[in-house]
């Protein structure tokens, strides 16, 4: 119980340090804190299903492209109303993780083959956009943020992206905690086992991923809205899929603060190095680079688990089906039957 009073303490401590960063930080800074933010809720949505679940997703630059050039066009080029936009967006991420679902999970095929599909279409995604003109082709949507979400101060976008983080790390949170999590590590874990005692493995990895789309899109929303001009190659490029796994994997897959700890570290990391040497194009990539090389090296289950090793009395984390050794070969539990 003192742990767990300790931990709000601290995320309390956290929120209230970041709500004031506007207070005490410049323009420049400030703007980097916001879009860590919105970032580390853009890891946390994909860490949902590509980290629990185990389902290495290349293509959630569908889901941000629904969510942000989608509604940015809806506002600003027709003239919807951009709460019904980002409504009618996070169903059409819904209906299109459901597709993927039916074209992937019905039958069991290697996790590559998911990777490499979710990529395929997330390149038909990006020449989607750039070839439409109701989406703004090539040349983007300019989305003012007095037609928005009400982000039309430094800090209200603030506040906004630290609402937004806070969610999608308290679902996160709470998936993790529920016998819906449990399915979740059993899936990522082992497949055959899983499906031996009764999970369903169809339906554990569709919902997975419909919950990662509709979070995704409904953050990118926001993140759209807070940036005013929302570039097609920003936001529907598989590049941003590739950057958000950097995140998830350098923090610690499958965790919560995995995700938080990754996009926390790297984003701003990458932000402050091209501003202060801009000069030295691609220096952020070496320095990504560098970090990935040492995690994997030194610390193969990211950030969490190297803080977890150095955490006292707490014994080091186990694979979902680990048992003890003089445990007998018998199972005495089995997860429900879905």
């Amino acid at each position: 119980m003192n742990t767990k009073f300790r931990a709000i303490g601290f995320i309390l401590v956290v929120v209230a340090v970041l709500g004031s960063t506007p207070a005490w930080l410049g323009p420049y800074y400030l703007s980097i804190v916001t879009a860590t933010l919105f970032f580390v809720a853009l890891t946390s949505a994909w860490n949902i299903v590509g980290g629990m679940t185990g389902q290495f997703s290349l293509g959630h630059s569908l889901f941000v492209a629904l969510g942000g050039t989608g509604v940015a066009s809806l506002v600003a080029l027709h003239g919807w109303n951009p709460w019904a936009s980002l409504l009618t967006a996070a169903v059409g991420s819904a209906i299109v993780a459901i597709g993927i679902s039916l074209l992937m999970f019905r039958t069991v095929l290697p996790h590559l083959s998911f990777a490499m599909v979710t990529l395929a279409l997330a390149e038909v995604g990006l020449l989607l956009v750039i070839s439409t003109d109701a989406l703004g082709a090539a040349s983007g949507v300019v989305w003012a943020r007095d037609d928005g979400f009400g982000l039309d101060s430094p800090e209200a976008s603030l506040w906004a992206a630290l609402g937004a983080s806070v969610v999608v790390v308290a679902i996160s949170w709470l998936l993790l905690r529920s016998r819906l999590g449990y399915y979740f590590r059993a899936t990522r874990d082992d497949e055959d086992a899983a499906a031996a005692i009764g999970v369903n493995l169809f339906r554990i990895k569709t919902i997975a991923l419909v919950i990662s789309a509709v979070l995704t899109s409904l953050v990118a929303s926001l993140y759209a809205n807070y940036l005013v001009f929302v570039d097609p190659y920003q936001f529907a490029s598989p590049v941003l899929s590739i950057s958000i796994i950097l995140y998830a994997v350098v923090g610690g897959l499958g965790t919560v603060r995995g995700p938080v700890l990754g996009a926390g570290l790297l984003f701003p990391l990458a932000e402050i190095l091209r501003g202060e040497f801009g000069e030295l194009a691609g220096l952020h990539l070496v320095v990504f680079g560098v970090v990935i090389v040492v995690v994997v090296l030194y610390a193969p289950t990211g950030l969490s688990g190297l803080i977890e090793r150095f955490q006292p009395g707490r014994p080091p984390s186990q694979p979902v089906n680990a048992r003890p050794q003089n445990e007998s070969s018998q199972p005495t539990h089995t997860l429900e039957k879905e």
